[in-house]
C-alpha cells in the first residue's frame, strides 16, 4: 500500500472540504467578526496580560454565540460556575446590578427584582445552550465533553479553555519539565479541533516581559511556542497606551482602552480593532 496518493486521488471530496468550510456563525463585534472570518472550526489563542479581561471578552462572545442559538461549552479553571453567572447577569443588566450589589450583605427590593428579571433572560436565552465545566480542567475529558454536547445539539460547540497553560495532563504524561508538559497540551488543543471539528478559543497567559507592551507578539505567549505553531490564529488583548505611565493609569480605569490584536490568521487578515472594556458592566465595545 502506498504511503502517498497523487491530488487526483479524492479531488472532488478535497474541493468539497473547501467549499464547505463556512463560517459556523458571527460574533456581535463585526469589526473583529471580519478579521476572523467569522467562527470556524479553528484553534485560536488568546493571549494578554492582568487586567485585560481576556475571561470576560470570551464569555460575552460565548454568551452571544448561546442567544444566536448555538451550544457552547467552557472548562473554566479559575471562576466558580456562579462567578460566571454573575458576569453575564451584570452584563444583560447593562452593569446596573453589580458584582457588589449580588455578593454584599443585603440586597434591596428593587436589585432583587432586577436580579430576577435578568436571571429570567439567561434562563431563557443562554442557559439551555450554556455548559460551564468549572474546577480543574483535564485533558482527557475535554473531547469527550465537546463531542456528548456536539451530539445532543447537531452542531459542533463553541469551545472556551481558561487558560491554557493550566490543562491538566494524565498522570502518565505528568513530567518535571513544564515546557514539555505544555507542548502536549497544545497538540491535544490541536487534536480536539481537528477531530471535534469545533471552533476552539483558549485563553493564554503572557510571559512577564511582555506585561508593559502595548501589543504583544506571538513570542509572548506564555511557557511554550508551540501554542504558536499549532494556532490558526492568534488574537492577543493588551491595554492601550503610548507609553508605560498611559497604560498603567487606563489599567485603574473603570473604562478601559483594549487593543485586540490579530497577529496570526490562516483565514482572514491580521490587524487591530480597539474596543471600550467596562469592567463593572463586564462588557466589550468596539470603538468606531
Amino acid at each position: 500500500m502506498s504511503l502517498v496518493e497523487p491530488m487526483s486521488e479524492g479531488l472532488d471530496k478535497t474541493a468539497l472540504d473547501i467549499l464547505s468550510n463556512r463560517p459556523l456563525g458571527h460574533i456581535e463585534h463585526r469589526k473583529l467578526d471580519a478579521l476572523l472570518g467569522g467562527v470556524r472550526q479553528y484553534l485560536c489563542i488568546v493571549p494578554g496580560g492582568p487586567g485585560t479581561g481576556k475571561t470576560t471578552f470570551m464569555q460575552q462572545i460565548a454568551d452571544g454565540w448561546a442567544i444566536a442559538g448555538h451550544p457552547v461549552v467552557i472548562f473554566e479553571g479559575e471562576l466558580g460556575r456562579d462567578s460566571m453567572l454573575a458576569k453575564s447577569l451584570t452584563r444583560i443588566s447593562g452593569g446596573e446590578l453589580t458584582h457588589d450589589d449580588m455578593s454584599g450583605d443585603g440586597m434591596s427590593e428593587d436589585k432583587r427584582g432586577l436580579f430576577k428579571k435578568v436571571l429570567d433572560i439567561y434562563a431563557r436565552s443562554i442557559a439551555e445552550r450554556m455548559f460551564i465545566a468549572a474546577g480543574e480542567i483535564k485533558n482527557a475529558e475535554m473531547k469527550r465533553t465537546i463531542e456528548e454536547v456536539a451530539g445532543k445539539f447537531g452542531e459542533p460547540p463553541l469551545v472556551i479553555v481558561d487558560y491554557a497553560q493550566i490543562v491538566s495532563l494524565p498522570q502518565d504524561l505528568r513530567i518535571a519539565d513544564e515546557r514539555i508538559g505544555l507542548k502536549l497540551v497544545a497538540s491535544e488543543l490541536r487534536r480536539i479541533v481537528d477531530e471535534t471539528h469545533c471552533p476552539l478559543f483558549a485563553i493564554s497567559s503572557i510571559n512577564r516581559v511582555n506585561y508593559d507592551k502595548q501589543t504583544t507578539g506571538l513570542q509572548a505567549i506564555g511557557g511554550c511556542n508551540m501554542f504558536e505553531y499549532s494556532a490558526d490564529l492568534v488574537m492577543s488583548l493588551s491595554i492601550k497606551g503610548d507609553k508605560p505611565d498611559e497604560r498603567n493609569a487606563n489599567m485603574m480605569e473603570e473604562k478601559r482602552p483594549v487593543i485586540a490584536s490579530v497577529t496570526k490568521n490562516r483565514y482572514g487578515s491580521c490587524g487591530v480593532v480597539e474596543f471600550e472594556f467596562n469592567a463593572p458592566a463586564a462588557t466589550f465595545t468596539e470603538i468606531g
